[in-house]
């Protein structure tokens, strides 16, 4: 079985979107945990994901946004099919890999209103990544019994990123599964905060890796040239909203 866990302060697109797809889903059992953020007003994604994660039952927990659509009646079997065959830490639908030193992004979901392709890479086979996208998030329940997100900080940013940094000293497999599932809003979610969490994030896992790989470029360890990239990016964020 799986279990869904939905961290929403939008019931709006809650029902109107994941619940709508999920009525559709065919050939496969799950139970959805929905975890209000407006009522119990965590400080950090990874405090409101393990508050839901640890009520789930389900031998595969799918952390998932609420403006997420499953496209094909059968995608969420599929999905499952990919989790009972292949033996892994973390996986999503949307990742970043480290191609002689160049960032690459694998997927094949869409996103925005206009359905556009979010990443260059498209795959039809399960591939291995270094980070992962955080709107559909798979762990096996043994593995989250022992390894919850950390809650590095107040913020709702990179906790996929740490988690797959996690898995990757424990030696389990970060991989993005084939998926043509639809990520409604434009996956534009950068703001300041970001640029703090970066920080502490890269400060937790300093003395493991070198460099950390995301969606958003890749960020040195080394503490000065970091606070200097940070700064960097804050100001370009501030006057160009990118």
């Amino acid at each position: 079985m799986i279990s869904l866990i939905c961290v929403s302060n939008d019931h709006d697109k809650l029902n109107t979107i994941l619940k709508a797809s999920l009525s559709r889903q065919k050939n496969v059992e799950y139970e959805l945990i929905i975890v209000d953020s407006k009522k119990y007003k965590f400080n950090s994604a990874a405090e409101a994901l393990n508050y839901g994660g640890k009520q789930a039952k389900g031998d595969y927990l799918f952390f998932i946004h609420h403006d997420i659509s499953f496209q094909d009646d059968f995608e969420l079997a599929e999905l499952e099919s990919y989790c009972k065959k292949f033996s892994f830490g973390v996986a999503g639908v949307a990742g970043v890999k480290n191609i002689e030193g160049k960032v690459a992004t694998f997927s094949n979901i869409f996103h925005g209103e206009q359905k556009t392709k979010a990443a260059n890479k498209s795959i039809s086979t399960p591939v291995e990544v270094d980070v992962i996208d955080e709107c559909l998030i798979i762990v096996p329940n043994k593995v989250f019994s022992k390894n919850q997100f950390s809650v590095i900080g107040p913020t709702w940013h990179l906790y996929g990123t740490d988690f797959a940094l996690q898995m990757k000293l424990l030696d389990l497999p970060v991989l993005v599964f084939p998926s043509e599932l639809w990520h409604v809003s434009d996956g534009k979610s950068l703001n300041l905060n970001y640029f703090d969490a970066i920080q502490w994030l890269v400060q937790r896992y300093s003395k493991n890796y070198s460099v950390i790989y995301t969606f958003f470029g890749v960020w040195p360890s080394n503490p000065i040239l970091l606070k200097m990239k940070c700064f960097y990016r804050k100001l370009r964020f501030y006057i160009k909203g990118v």
